[in-house]
């Protein structure tokens, strides 16, 4: 038997592994160090290091994208670049690995934990970053804030440490989990409801002031799914309202949004050329074009994992454009998740793909329902798996919230 203060502990490390947006990149490699080797020895002490055969078949489909990157390691040319993405990928295995064999230790109560530890780091980092800026003369940095000194986007990511989308969409699944307790739990305080209003609003503002378009619209339609699910009464409608008000608000009236969606709007759809301001570049077109190009021919098979970038840089080579942001200086990469794993592993790599991304999609469970589809939307415009936050995010929060799930689904709590 374990003791019920090694449960405890093992419940807390867990829901310390959720502050990753807090901890920065090295903290949170060794958080998740520490909750690994913890972890392990759980299952010794409980003797549940042998999972049944549909724990074994969760643990490959949920871990499948690193096992395909494991199998991709033994045929690439430079597999010193594999290498790297099987390092940075390492959390696709672990997670998975350890929750399912833990499944009893991970319930209700971690879950909800674990929500509110994410949802809490996000709000002191979002006050931090904010303080940076007040330090530096709040006035003195929107006026100063243009498009070739973006002052409030370089603040939020240079002391974050985090890209802005990867930060948006965190941000803005912070918010929705605060939407989530507006809209479920009865019977709270005044001060319950005004704390989790402050908060969305906060939040949401920040992503408005770097412009994080995507998290934005990613709020939008959760919010509205989450409304839908379970709006009941009058006062959360208003508030619902006053969300809406202060998001097109902010939008609207902060000098980066506006600068942002003027940019949306005026993007042309023409490929990257000499003669062209960086401001009139569609830089995502150039790359898209580029995946097109490269997809028609290698659409069944794809190029390899340690190809992807060398064929887009091939492609990027023929635009005429130069400057110090041109597809030379700077590695654009597909900017979609969706293209990255077919430009990998070819059409059949990316029907797998899909098929472990909707492996827990048969939950009731709204919250669950809410993440898979903040992740659906945001693969569409950045690669989320090419960096630490956004697998960490992903397979952290996807694996809990599967395990938590079935639990529920068979009775276990």
């Amino acid at each position: 038997m374990i003791s019920l203060n090694k449960i405890k502990t093992y419940e807390y490390i867990t829901a310390l592994v959720a502050a990753f947006p807090l901890l920065g990149q090295k903290g949170s490699v060794y958080v998740i160090i520490i909750w690994s080797i913890y972890s392990l020895f759980i299952a010794i002490k409980l003797k549940s290091f042998r999972p049944d055969r549909k724990d074994i078949i969760d643990i490959l489909i949920l871990s499948s994208l690193y096992l395909a990157y494991t199998i991709s390691y033994f045929f690439a040319t430079d597999k010193h670049e594999v290498g790297k993405l099987l390092e940075r990928a390492l959390p696709f295995l672990l997670f998975p690995i350890f929750m399912i064999i833990n499944k009893y230790l991970i319930n209700e109560k971690t879950r909800m934990l674990t929500m509110r530890v994410f949802s809490f780091s996000c709000i002191v980092l979002c006050l931090y970053v904010w303080t940076v800026i007040f330090s530096q003369g709040i006035e003195k940095v929107f006026k100063s804030d243009d498009y070739y000194n973006p002052v409030i986007r370089n603040i939020f990511s240079d002391t974050t440490g985090m890209h802005l989308p990867y930060l948006g969409m965190l941000f803005v699944f912070a918010a929705l989990l605060f939407l989530y307790d507006l809209l479920s739990v009865k019977g709270k305080s005044f001060i319950f409801y005004i704390i989790r209003l402050l908060s969305i609003v906060f939040l949401l503002f920040s992503v408005a002031a770097f412009m994080a378009r995507m998290a934005l619209f990613i709020f939008v339609i959760v919010g509205i799914f989450f409304c839908l699910k379970k709006i009941r009464s009058a006062k959360q409608l208003i508030g619902i309202g006053i969300i809406g008000i202060i998001i097109v608000g902010s939008v609207l009236m902060l000098p980066s949004s506006q600068r942002r969606i003027n940019e949306s709007l005026s993007a042309k759809y023409e490929l990257p050329h000499a003669g062209q301001s960086s401001e009139e570049v569609n830089f995502r077109y150039g790359v898209y074009h580029c995946v097109k190009e490269i997809l028609s021919e290698y659409w069944l098979t794809g190029v390899g994992v340690d190809n992807v970038q060398k064929k887009l840089d091939e492609c990027y080579s023929s635009y005429t454009y130069r400057n110090s942001d041109d597809y030379m200086h700077t590695t654009y990469n597909s900017h979609n998740q969706y293209f990255d794993i077919m430009l990998k592993y070819g059409i059949v790599g990316l029907i797998l793909f899909v098929i472990s991304l909707l492996w827990g999609v048969k939950t009731k469970d709204t919250v669950y329902q809410g993440f898979l589809i903040v992740i659906f939307i945001a693969l569409l415009s950045e690669n989320v798996f090419s960096r630490q936050a956004g697998i960490v995010f992903f397979t952290f929060f996807n694996t809990l919230f599967f395990v938590t799930t079935r639990r529920h689904k068979k009775g276990l709590e």
